[in-house]
């Protein structure tokens, strides 16, 4: 049974409230709330639809569930208080109590932008790549990447700028497709690439960041059939 997680996060002497929760199979949606002094700051919904109609894992939900609350809570980490607090108040925030209850009245609804801070392990060491928010990989989209490399050393990111990333698409059904990009000056990479439609078989998107002086860093995730 999935029960959720609950973060206190301090930032410049305040301490924010983090709390992430699966509404459940009636409902698949993620949900992280932001709270500070009991009032909903900002929040975001994921929906799992996918794992449902794939099989449901709960291993996997469990996954998305702890990366979706370390995203929020590294987006605190960062300092991006004030971009959250902009989002939230686009429209008055809601309380606690609703939260509590299930809902949210329909002014308290903005969504927490992605941001560009990537959930590092904690025994993670050494050069990386990272994909930054939870893209949806689906056969016959066009998807948005923004990537992160970087070196990793006691448990600090230090941005690594002119990376070279490669984005190769693999799939049992269709021709390899790649798509290549170089990293800015805050080590991120963005570019968009075409998925091919598939109905059958196994796909999956191969990234591959690799520096001047040869050190390579790898990371795949699987693609949905469309």
């Amino acid at each position: 049974m999935i029960t959720g997680y609950n973060t206190d996060v301090e930032y410049d002497g305040v301490t924010y409230h983090v709390q992430t929760e699966d509404k459940g199979l009636q409902t698949p949606i993620i949900l992280t709330l932001l709270y500070s002094g009991g009032a909903i700051l900002a929040s975001k919904r994921t929906p799992y639809d996918d794992l449902v109609m794939s099989g449901f894992d709960e291993d996997v939900l469990r996954k998305r569930l702890e990366r979706q609350h370390k995203l929020i809570c590294a987006a605190v980490h960062a300092g991006r208080i004030d971009d959250l607090r902009r989002m939230g108040n686009r429209e008055p925030a809601g309380t606690a109590s609703e939260a509590a209850s299930g809902t949210q009245s329909s002014n308290s609804k903005a969504e927490i932008e992605p941001t560009d801070e990537p959930i590092i392990g904690d025994d993670e060491e050494g050069f990386t790549v990272k994909l930054v928010g939870d893209p949806n990989l689906r056969g016959g989209k066009l998807v948005p990447l923004r990537l992160v490399v970087g070196q990793v050393s006691n448990g600090r990111l230090e941005r690594v700028p002119g990376a070279k990333v490669t984005v190769k698409t693999l799939g049992t059904s269709f021709v390899p497709t790649s798509a290549e990009a170089t990293t800015d000056e805050r080590g991120v990479a963005s570019l968009s690439i075409a998925l091919p439609e598939f109905q059958a078989g196994r796909a999956a998107i191969l990234v591959k960041a690799e520096t001047a002086s040869g050190e390579v860093a790898e990371l795949r995730r699987i693609v949905l059939p469309a």
